[in-house]
Formats: structure tokens, C-alpha cells, sequence
């Protein structure tokens, strides 16, 4: 008898879960067609929603000539909660058009972060002769305190546009029992192994307890929907949002390596076979301001670049309610992420992308210029936003600052100092630093990409200029300051 009540359980179970659909009244993007992107506080070159709250980039991938960005959106509120993925699409990833909310709640529960791929080898089976399916992965984190969050997915076979819940929205990757909210899968094909892999947060470290560890786990799959637990990885820095990517190293195809980070980027580097991820345990910080979180890189970048993109989250979540702003958050510019080898070891190094440069209306470029003069030059410039590059011989140059729009970035013995935080150098002869500076934010580049920082700001009330002081002649062998329009026009 106790045989087929547990049976007659497991079917209604899985009906329930067959049943499982979208909210619909989670669909609210035909409520944003009024917004112009031109409010005083809208970064006019990292995206933002049109409208509403925005944090996690998720499911970034690229297909059939468009760059995805699903991410973490409130369709109804201005202030975190209700989470949906947002979606928008770029040829360039630098102009972007936001598209309808692309994966909406269902059931108990809402859709928190996770990744997307195209399942090129049909491994799902909904593959169409027209087009491949997006997967995507995330976590249905369950609204009852007293509910596990687990892993779903949901597939879309008309490039991104609408999506279907995989076995109703059902649990894929049931929770683990080291923590209720368990989260933010990242899946990919791994190609020596022909199988699919997924990695998920599973148990932050208590730091009370010395010897205590976080575990991130590791899955493996054939067909998208049937995982296997194939080894962890136990590390007392991660904490959710967990990314793993193969990198060439010195771009060298035949030297690679991988890299493991998590929300707040701290990252190791090391090998993956397919089944464990071993690392020398030392772990590395890849950005150093306070604003950089849950960064996510583009799975299929059909160049060969390795491109990220994180949630430039502010120190005060209410400064665009106060200011009456639509919209709340924005992410970061998109970088190419590589491996170089230093004196200090294999590092990881991140460098704005080249798109960028469709963005320039006004440059200004000058080499082998003194300050005094570079001022002279600069002093009748107005500036918006800014991407600025200065490259000069660190044996000849001593101390300076650049003022930018009332951001103060100095140089001094042989370092870059923002805001007293330090941003170490490759301590090579030639140092160099770029700036790319937008009405709320800054992101600061240094020797190359060896050190980044990026911070919410907000530049001085009708500062616009550039100024350079220095206690001696400090010459630029390169100076460029060019000015950036508006992805929105």
C-alpha cells in the first residue's frame, strides 16, 4: 500500500510541476516605452534599464550576431525584490536595446542568477531546423522561509525572445543541504569531455569558525536536464556567483589555464579535466574599488575574446530614488579578460573593449607633453564622459595628480593611489593608466589592466574639466582624452 501511495505522490508531484507556468503579470516592459535614457544621473555609456530596479548580469551569451545580457530586474518596483531576467541584445555590446523581461516567476518562488548557453550539440532535444536553443540555468529561489532554493532552467528556440520552463520549472539540481539558498548556476560545454558542466554555490564559510570552508560543487550532464555530482572545491573566500573560464595564457592557444572567481572577484587560477579543479589555493582580487559584484562572462564569443561584464552597484541604493530617477543600478563597461605571466606570477588582467572607440566624439591626443602645457591645452575642454589614457616612464616621473571632473587619482613613489586605495604596479619602466569616467561611475586601469578599480561616484555638480598638477615637469610620453557619446543616440 505505502508502494503506491508513494507513487501516487511522485505523479501528482510531478503534475503540479508540469503545470508550472510564467506569471504573466510580471510582464510590465510596455509600462517603460516613455523613458528617453536622458535623466540627469543615467550613465550614458554603461547599461542601465530603461525603468526599475536592475543588479546580477545572467545568461550572458552571443548568437546569430547578438550579444545577450539577461540580468536580475524588479519589473515592478525601483528598489530590489521580484526578481525577474531582465533582456537586452547589442551587435556591439556597447549599444544595447532592451527587449520584454525574458524569464518571469512561477510557482512559489522567484528567478534569481544563473548563466545561459547555446546547446549547440542538441543535447536538450528542442533544437529547431531554423535555430538552437538558449539554455538557461538559474536558481528558483522559493519565496516560504521554510522552502530550499533550488537550480531550473528554461530554453528559447526564437533567439532569446520568450523561453520555456525545462520539466515545468522543476528542480534540476535539487538543493544540496548546506545552505537554503543555495545558488546561481553556471553551466558550459566542455568540449575534451563532450558533456556538460555546471558549478553552484553551495556553503559559505562561517567566519567565526577558523578552520570552517566554503563549497562550491560541481556537476556534470548529457542532456541538460540529469546531473551527476562529480567533486567540490572548498575555499574559505567564495560566496556566491561563481564563474569559471578557460583563458589562454600570454596568448598562447597551447598554454591555458582556468580561472574560478566569485561575486566580489576573488579569483584562483588553475587546471580543470573535466571532473576536479586544481589550483595552488592562492587567491587573487580583480578589482579593487567597491563597486564590482557578480561579474559574468560571455559564453560563445564568436572571436576569441573572453568578455566581462559585472553589476556596478552603488554605496547607496536609495540615490536614484532620491534624485527621482526611473531607474536603479547599472552595469559595468564590458572588458577583455587575459592571462599574462609577471614577475609575481600568472595574473589575470582586464582591458575596456575596443567598441569603445565607437563611442568617441571629441580626442584630444598629445605626446611627449609637460603638465604645464597639457593644462594650457586642456583648460578650455568640457567633458561628459571620459576615456582617458596617460602613458609615461616611471623612472623619470615622480608624484602627480589628474584631476578628473573633481575625481582625484594620484601618482606617487611608483603607485596609482584613488580615494587613499592603492592600485599596485607591474613596477615596469613604462607605466600607464586609463580612466573611463560616466555620470556615476569610474573605473580606473592601470600597467595595462594589472590592477582595476571600479566605484560609484558621482563627479563634482558642473565640474567638467581636467587639470594635472605636479611638484616637477612630469611629462606624458602619450596623453589621449576622448570624449564618449551616448549609447542611447
Amino acid at each position: 500500500m505505502m508502494k503506491y501511495l508513494l507513487l501516487f505522490s511522485l505523479m501528482i508531484s510531478q503534475a503540479l510541476h508540469s503545470q508550472q507556468q510564467m506569471i504573466d503579470s510580471f510582464q510590465t516592459f510596455n509600462t517603460y516605452a516613455d523613458i528617453k535614457y536622458d535623466e540627469a544621473l543615467r550613465p550614458q555609456f554603461h547599461f542601465s534599464s530603461k525603468k526599475n530596479w536592475i543588479n546580477d548580469p545572467n545568461g550572458m551569451v552571443y548568437y546569430k550576431g547578438e550579444y545577450h545580457l539577461f540580468f536580475q530586474h524588479n519589473p515592478k518596483a525601483i528598489h530590489w525584490g521580484n526578481m525577474t531576467w531582465g533582456h537586452a541584445v547589442s551587435k556591439d555590446m556597447v549599444h544595447w536595446k532592451q527587449l520584454q523581461h525574458a524569464i518571469l516567476p512561477y510557482g512559489k518562488g522567484t528567478i534569481f542568477s544563473g548563466t545561459a548557453a547555446v546547446d549547440y550539440p542538441n543535447s536538450l532535444r528542442e533544437n529547431t531546423q531554423e535555430e538552437k536553443s538558449i539554455v538557461a540555468y538559474f536558481t528558483h529561489a522559493q519565496n516560504d522561509k521554510n522552502d530550499l532554493f533550488y537550480q531550473a532552467g528554461a530554453y528559447s528556440t526564437d533567439r532569446g525572445r520568450t523561453f520555456q520552463l525545462i520539466d515545468g520549472g522543476r528542480p534540476l539540481v535539487p538543493n544540496q543541504g548546506f545552505d537554503r539558498g543555495e545558488r546561481d548556476p553556471k553551466i558550459f560545454w566542455h568540449a575534451p569531455s563532450k558533456k556538460w558542466v555546471l558549478i553552484l554555490w553551495i556553503k559559505r564559510a562561517r567566519k567565526k569558525q577558523p578552520d570552517d570552508l566554503g563549497k562550491v560543487r560541481f556537476f556534470e550532464s548529457m542532456d541538460l536536464k540529469n546531473w551527476k555530482k562529480i567533486s567540490d572545491f572548498d575555499r574559505k573566500w567564495v560566496y556566491e556567483c561563481m564563474d569559471l573560464v578557460e583563458l589562454s595564457v600570454d596568448q598562447d592557444p597551447n598554454n591555458k589555464r582556468w580561472v574560478i572567481y566569485d561575486a566580489s572577484f576573488d579569483y584562483e587560477i588553475g587546471t580543470f579535466d573535466g571532473l576536479h579543479l586544481s589550483t595552488d589555493g592562492e587567491n587573487h582580487l580583480g578589482d579593487l574599488g567597491n563597486a564590482y559584484y557578480a561579474a559574468q562572462t560571455f559564453n560563445n564569443s564568436p572571436d576569441g575574446r573572453t568578455v566581462i561584464m559585472g553589476w556596478l552597484r552603488t554605496s547607496d541604493n536609495n540615490v536614484y530614488v532620491d534624485n527621482k530617477m526611473p531607474f536603479n543600478q547599472h552595469m559595468s563597461f564590458p572588458a577583455k579578460l587575459e592571462l599574462k605571466t609577471t614577475e609575481q606570477g600568472i595574473r589575470l588582467f582586464r582591458w575596456p573593449i575596443d567598441e569603445i572607440k565607437s563611442l568617441y566624439q571629441k580626442s584630444i591626443l598629445h605626446q611627449n607633453i609637460g603638465t604645464d602645457q597639457l593644462n594650457r591645452k586642456l583648460e578650455n575642454e568640457d567633458f561628459d564622459g571620459i576615456d582617458l589614457f596617460a602613458s609615461f616612464d616611471r623612472n623619470q616621473t615622480k608624484n602627480f595628480k589628474i584631476d578628473i571632473r573633481g575625481q582625484i587619482l594620484t601618482y606617487k613613489k611608483g603607485e596609482f593611489y584613488f580615494n587613499d586605495k592603492v592600485l599596485p604596479s607591474l613596477g615596469k619602466d613604462e607605466a600607464n593608466l586609463r580612466v573611463l569616467l560616466d555620470r556615476t561611475t569610474v573605473e580606473i586601469f592601470t600597467d595595462n589592466g594589472f590592477s582595476v578599480l571600479s566605484s560609484y561616484i558621482i563627479p563634482n555638480d558642473g565640474e567638467t574639466k581636467i587639470k594635472i598638477s605636479s611638484d616637477q615637469s612630469t611629462v606624458f610620453d602619450v596623453f589621449e582624452v576622448h570624449s564618449l557619446g551616448s549609447i542611447w543616440q
